[in-house]
């Protein structure tokens, strides 16, 4: 297989990046519709990401990539592509996340040997993905065979279950660890039946039972607890909230474009909804790029990344929120039909909002809050 490789001298392969994704955006959101219908995994809309180079993105410039997820200097790239992808086809935008999320994590915690097969298999075209969420029955185990391990248990919402080949996984080993696994997945039993979703319907998320799938010794990543390492764990959750602002967005274009069509563009009560969600998405903006600025900071204090991109989460939930009301009220009765994109949209972002422990972030910023001494309108300041 040929991948896209860009040139390296630095910021080039950032333009190279963004120009093939605009390219191809046309074509990825009329995919998100045909995919939404079939509901299943977008095998082509990713195809077209590996053939410009979005999937080998997360590599190191000199190795053909743009350094995406890995270097701090693609923080601005990053966060317009995940915009754009989520404002085209909101499913493949999380799928996208979770390739980013898991190279990251694997490249920060393996040897040399382990990311060269990490950069060997991403070269290859292949797509990762992060597995964390475990079955009700408990933590997916690691359990010895020999000098290697076997895996016991279940990991559920599993996104791109069936699909993807090589995920990350988080096990618990017979001592207690939680480590991460990188291993072929392709025994394990692929569950999509309970995936009865509103929205995100082409993401392939599932239940995956592992009993019996084999890890070399060399395919564990890290010590005890390193996936949970602060700030990197709850800071990335910048990148899910750019692919949510980037939804938020393509709704208010689409409302905008709604009313010039029908000639409502001089409608008082329409312009006021309107201003009242262009507001909502600069707020959700702000927020965004902020925290994608003091996550990936590698100075800043690991509490204060969490509880800043915690608050953004928080702000653009609730701006999203605002925009799908406000898109719906604005187009009326059309907004809730099959085939309007408001439609699907509004479906996919409802679900994908749906992020655990909201209510305890939002504690979490209060805490922090009380625990500053400083005025809080300066709090934040560079």
């Amino acid at each position: 297989m040929t991948v896209h490789a860009f040139r390296s001298d630095g910021y080039a392969a950032h333009e190279q990046l963004l120009d093939a994704l605009q390219a191809a955006l046309p074509n990825l959101a009329s995919l998100a519709c045909t995919d939404d219908r079939a509901a299943r995994f977008p095998e082509e809309a990713m195809a077209i990401l590996r053939d410009g180079g979005l999937l080998s993105s997360v590599l190191p410039f000199d190795e053909g990539g743009a350094g995406l997820g890995t270097d701090r200097r693609a923080t601005t790239t990053l966060l317009r592509v995940l915009t754009r992808l989520g404002a085209a086809h909101l499913s493949l935008a999380r799928l996208f996340e979770g390739h980013v999320n898991a190279f990251a994590l694997l490249w920060q915690y393996g040897s040399s040997v382990q990311c060269l097969r990490l950069m060997r298999y991403v070269q290859s075209g292949g797509v990762m993905g992060v597995w964390n969420a475990p079955a009700p029955e408990g933590p997916l185990r690691l359990l010895e065979d020999g000098e290697d391990f076997q895996l016991s248990g279940t990991k559920i919402y599993a996104s791109g279950a069936g699909a993807i080949v090589r995920p990350l996984l988080t096990a618990t080993t017979p001592d207690g660890r939680l480590l991460m696994v990188w291993c072929d997945v392709t025994r394990a039993a692929v569950d999509l039946s309970d995936w009865q979703v509103l929205g995100m319907k082409a993401t392939a998320t599932g239940s995956v039972r592992f009993d019996g799938v084999p890890v070399a010794r060399d395919e564990l990543f890290g010590t005890d607890q390193d996936y949970h390492r602060q700030p990197a764990f709850s800071g990335g959750a910048w990148r899910f909230v750019a692919a949510q602002l980037g939804a938020a967005g393509a709704l208010v274009d689409l409302v905008r474009a709604a009313l010039l069509a029908a000639g409502r563009d001089q409608d008082p009560h329409q312009r006021a909804r309107l201003a009242e969600a262009v507001m909502q998405l600069e707020t959700g903006r702000l927020w965004t790029e902020a925290a994608a600025r003091l996550a990936e900071d590698p100075s800043a204090e690991p509490g204060n990344v969490v509880s800043y991109v915690g608050m953004a989460r928080l702000a653009v939930e609730q701006a999203s929120m605002s925009i799908m009301a406000l898109a719906q009220r604005s187009v009326g009765l059309r907004s809730m039909m099959e085939g309007n994109p408001i439609e699907r949209i509004c479906r996919d972002l409802a679900t994908y909002l749906r992020q655990p422990v909201p209510d305890a972030i939002r504690d979490g910023a209060a805490a922090s809050a009380l625990a500053s001494s400083g005025p809080a309108l300066e709090r934040w300041t560079p």
